[in-house]
């Protein structure tokens, strides 16, 4: 029997399934550069395929218990993890997510970022009736926090994003990515005022 084949979109479907990717094309830079072992594609209409044993090795580096992947698993099927029958840890799951989130970011890998802009805080402190001085202090804190850049970026992956060397999720009370990240922002600041 020959070793199962995945195509792109169906390696995506099993990274997604194991909440290791939101995006495909995080999948196609990892097989260019070699991260997910891959053929490469003969022409331009093949496509990348990902071998069983590849997709298995790349799902061992980036999640903390063993991985079964049924040889003719269909595509888009959650993939179960296997548990241990050797120890009784309860493994917590947000903080699985935090630890994968913390290792995947110093790599400096980011889904995308949201520009600060301080008339989008002053918005965002009329729609809450938060002070003018807590819009100012935002604003500064925004600005240290993004030295590297010419105008403040927030810079997010899946569900979380770096704010002062901290891991903040979003808040996924509002729609935009920009209005998840400010008032998240606009919260944390609140809770922690220290000047920094």
């Amino acid at each position: 029997m020959t070793e199962r084949v995945y195509s792109v979109n169906e390696t995506f479907d099993v990274l997604k399934a194991n909440k290791i990717t939101s995006n495909i094309e995080s999948v196609r830079r990892w097989l260019r550069q070699g991260e997910i072992e891959g053929i490469a594609p003969t022409s331009r209409k093949e496509g990348w395929k990902v071998t069983h044993g590849a997709l298995e090795r790349f799902l061992a580096e980036r999640l903390p218990e063993t991985i079964a992947i049924p040889e003719t698993a269909p595509t888009n099927t959650t993939i179960d993890v296997l548990e241990t029958n050797e120890t009784n840890v309860v493994l917590d799951e947000e903080a699985i997510r935090a630890q994968m989130w913390v290792e995947i970011t110093r790599k400096n890998i980011w889904e995308g970022y949201v520009q600060v802009k301080k008339l989008l805080l002053k918005q965002a402190a009329e729609h809450r009736h938060y002070s003018l001085e807590l819009v100012e202090q935002v604003w500064e804190r925004c600005v240290a926090n993004s030295s590297a850049y010419k105008q403040p970026r927030i810079n997010y992956l899946l569900d979380a994003f770096s704010f002062e060397g901290q891991r903040l999720k979003l808040d996924n009370d509002f729609a935009s990515k920009e209005e998840q990240v400010i008032y998240a922002i606009f919260e944390y600041v609140k809770k922690h005022k220290y000047n920094k």
